[in-house]
């Protein structure tokens, strides 16, 4: 793969070009941040969705911008590779740019095109969110589309350790190729966790109920183990179960669902739909936890958000996971698919003291300051592009 020569901080800023065409979720929300913060340490241009529900937050950066119409259905998907208008406009701008790096905060489907469009002289760089697709997402479309995403790069990051040694070996990539940098905090919108009448209000929970609470965020996944976490609520007893919010978009199991209709009279509420930004941060910021029940992850930006806000996290010790959370430190950490041991940890949170639960929650605060901050961690991607370019 051929890209251009060496470029150093000593000769200039380096010259990246971001392509981050989604249009809303966690992805999308870490192009932004990353993009953002790659600002301060190199010299930025913007290829960006229209569609993107954070698309305002860019008219902040004083950089080159341009917003092209992507797409919101499948028959859009495919309607949108005839609109060449749009392409040579993506070609037109990356030429006048002459980026040294291309740069894809996350995958998407017009990558493979893109690659064909953008400057081959420039090394090519794609945060790879998960390196190996979960349970659910491993269809062929999903497989084709992951496939396509992870070749023609020259460098890849990865946000957690534990899937570096065997992405490298599955892909045949020099290990130099492959770089780790966590996900960063979730810093873009406040909340407060006094705000308790609004999240009563969001929630159906009592004022009361209100800051008590253990938390499940985020689109709902087989692999996400919301079945595990009802089911591990439903075994404590009645005087030892606190509230318990559910919150996100995407479907159930049949199996969850019973459990969730078994748990009625109890303090549990099940607000199935998609959350703004500024819900998720009133959410997150009024728990007493988060719990992360996943049978699979390559890392979650709930536990870097919510540790920022002082909030622990109760999660499965699988693969990223293990490494954002420190256990008995930020965290509780639980074996993946253990109901038991989810409810022996769930009955622990509800139980917790106040004066346990500040020092859990200072911990949290602390790690997420020195470890997930987005200026050290662009700088480290700056590095990282400089050393493909060396």
């Amino acid at each position: 793969m051929r890209f251009g020569g060496a470029v150093t901080m000593t000769d200039r800023r380096l010259r990246i070009l971001v392509v981050n065409l989604g249009r809303r979720g966690g992805v999308t929300q870490y192009g932004w941040l990353m993009t953002k913060a790659l600002a301060e340490h190199a010299d930025i241009a913007v290829v960006r969705s229209a569609f993107a529900e954070n698309r305002d937050r860019y008219t902040m950066l004083g950089c080159p911008q341009l917003e092209v119409p992507t797409f919101n259905s499948v028959v859009g998907l495919l309607l949108s590779f005839l609109a060449v208008p749009r392409f040579v406009r993506i070609w037109r701008f990356a030429h006048g740019f002459a980026p040294d790096v291309i740069y894809y905060p996350g995958g998407h489907a017009w990558k493979p095109l893109l690659d064909l469009l953008l400057p081959r002289s420039a090394a090519t760089v794609i945060t790879v969110h998960d390196p190996q697709l979960h349970s659910g997402e491993d269809s062929v479309a999903w497989r084709m589309l992951d496939w396509v995403n992870k070749r023609r790069a020259s460098g890849y990051v990865l946000l957690n350790q534990s899937h570096r040694a065997g992405f490298s070996a599955r892909h045949g990539l020099d290990p130099a190729r492959v770089v780790v940098i966590p996900h960063g905090v979730v810093d873009d919108y406040t909340a407060e966790a006094s705000d308790v009448e609004s999240i009563a209000s969001l929630t159906g929970m009592s004022s009361a109920e209100a800051g008590k609470y253990v938390l499940f965020v985020g689109r709902i996944l087989p692999y996400k183990g919301v079945d595990t976490l009802l089911e591990a609520y439903g075994m404590l007893a009645t005087e030892k179960a606190g509230p318990l919010v559910i919150a996100g978009s995407g479907e159930l199991s049949s199996d969850a669902r019973q459990r969730l209709r078994a748990l009625a009279g109890r303090p549990v509420r099940f607000l199935n739909s998609w959350l703004t930004d500024v819900q998720v941060a009133m959410l997150v910021a009024g728990a007493r936890f988060v719990v992360l029940p996943y049978r699979s992850a390559t890392q979650s930006g709930v536990v870097p958000f919510a540790s920022a806000y002082g909030v622990p996290a109760i999660a499965s010790a699988t693969d990223g996971l293990a490494e954002q959370v420190v256990d008995r430190q930020t965290g509780w950490l639980f074996p993946p698919d253990d109901a038991a041991s989810l409810r022996d940890l769930l009955a622990e949170a509800y139980a917790i003291s106040d004066e346990k639960y500040e020092v859990l929650s200072a911990e949290c605060r602390e790690y997420a300051l020195k470890n997930w901050g987005w200026d050290e961690l662009s700088l480290r991607l700056v590095r990282f592009c400089e050393s493909l370019l060396s």
